[in-house]
């Protein structure tokens, strides 16, 4: 188990805590594993896992889920109504196949319009939760054998 996972569980179990206190938790004792605690502690808060309540004084939170490439596709759709491949490749750093498999299921399900090659529009108002998502949904019924 990596020390950011049992950082986690007892940082849980201790829900407010002073970083030694984490550390005592942890059974660390030297300056070194202290310092590599104090920088889990520091990612913690960057990710949000943790809240500062005071000076050096910590509450767990928990982990928030990530977004999905599909919920980011679906918010830049939301956002842009008119976007490309390009775009969204450019914003999500995604696999160009993955991107297309979800313009193509877009446009299947008429979330989206083709305004050219690569270019899509959105057709009427989206939601903010992308709706279920099939992988083989994109293929047409007739081509099914």
């Amino acid at each position: 188990m990596t020390l950011a996972e049992r950082a986690r569980q007892a940082a849980k179990k201790l829900g407010e805590f002073h970083v030694i206190a984490l550390c005592d938790a942890l059974e660390v004792r030297s300056y070194r594993e202290q310092r590599s605690v104090r920088d889990t502690v520091r990612e913690f808060l960057k990710r949000g896992e943790l809240e500062r309540i005071g000076t050096a004084r910590y509450r767990y939170i928990g982990r928030k889920m990530r977004m999905t490439y599909r919920q980011r596709f679906w918010n830049i759709a939301r956002r842009m109504r008119r976007f490309s491949l390009d775009d969204v490749e450019q914003i999500t750093h995604a696999n160009r196949d993955t991107i297309k498999e979800f313009c193509y299921w877009m446009l299947q399900k008429g979330y989206a319009e083709r305004v050219s090659r690569g270019h899509f529009r959105v057709v009427g108002k989206l939601g903010p939760i992308v709706p279920k998502y099939n992988k083989r949904s994109h293929f047409d019924e007739s081509t099914k054998a």
